[in-house]
């Protein structure tokens, strides 16, 4: 009697333990449900809803620029874009953000974006006054084709031509709606009303204003090389003189200079003076090798160097 006793206790006690775990095994099965819904549910909110609407411009990145699978910031982050770099935009959504292309359709938040001619803050050549801007330039005049240029022309002038070709516009030799802007090969126009659309510093300046600050940038980048050789550094002194502009830096490149100090010194020494013997203006410069990045996103190894314009 003790031993088959023993055994119902035994029994009773493992079917205790049976029921026991099928409780627990529906209880994490019930929680498990319940904690699904409510994700599925905590989804649903962070769900964004929007509208896109269809825009194409061309903006640069900045020290913001996250790029994210939906217009969310709890959606994925694909990627950080460095700054300065050109990012196609396709459209604007309802909440603020730019959807690009970037071997496929992601999006930006309304701040990572920026256009690079709202302004000309970070540029060698600054201002807003033409007369004083243009005073260097040898313009066009009142060319009656000015207007009748191509895109294929603007592309084929070398920098002191285009910055004529631009000083041309701001003077009031040709309608602004008939400038081409060389690195794209559109309309000032088309350009400046696709970005409007998408950047609020755009669409608060003129289409005047946008044009300067392009061209500002557009000259003082053609100062910055890197340059190769000797001829196109001096045409860059030859326009820092003209434009008036006292100090900038920019690169240079030699294969038969590389990096030793007494040949570059030498060929600095050689530039200088030419230009003092030709255009009775002197510049002292410093200058140091090292790693160097350009505005349009070049980099490499070269002289890095600061010309000042002597009294």
């Amino acid at each position: 009697m003790r031993i088959e006793r023993e055994t119902v206790m035994r029994q009773t006690k493992e079917l205790g333990m049976r029921l026991a775990g099928a409780l627990m095994a529906a209880a994490v099965a019930l929680g498990t449900a319940q904690a699904c819904g409510v994700n599925r549910q905590l989804q649903k909110t962070y769900a964004v809803e929007f509208t896109v609407t269809e825009n194409k411009a061309v903006l640069y990145s900045n020290d913001k620029t996250k790029v994210y699978k939906q217009p969310d910031v709890n959606s994925e982050v694909v990627t950080v874009i460095a700054p300065d770099i050109p990012v196609n935009v396709t459209g604007i959504t309802s909440n603020g953000w730019f959807r690009i292309s970037l071997n496929g359709t992601y999006y930006v938040m309304g701040e990572g974006l920026v256009s690079k001619n709202a302004s000309s803050a970070n540029a060698v050549v600054s201002g807003t006054d033409i007369k004083k801007l243009t005073k260097g330039t040898f313009s066009f005049y009142r060319n009656p084709e000015l207007g009748d240029f191509d895109a294929d022309d603007v592309e084929a002038m070398d920098e002191n031509t285009y910055i004529k070709y631009l000083d041309s516009f701001l003077m009031g030799y040709a309608m602004l709606d008939n400038c081409i802007l060389q690195d794209s090969g559109k309309l000032l126009k088309e350009v400046y009303e696709s970005e409007a659309k998408v950047d609020k510093n755009v669409a608060a300046i003129t289409m005047q204003a946008y044009l300067i600050n392009y061209r500002n940038n557009y000259l003082s980048n053609s100062l910055a090389g890197p340059f190769r050789n000797d001829r196109d550094l001096k045409l860059a002194l030859n326009r820092a003189r003209r434009y008036d502009i006292e100090k900038f830096g920019t690169v240079y490149r030699n294969s038969s200079i590389g990096s030793d100090e007494t040949k570059v010194k030498k060929a600095m020494e050689n530039i200088v003076n030419e230009m003092k013997a030709e255009q009775g203006v002197s510049f002292t410069c410093r200058m140091e090798y090292g790693e160097y990045k350009t505005n349009d996103g070049s980099e490499g190894k070269g002289w890095i160097i600061e010309f000042t314009k002597k009294d």
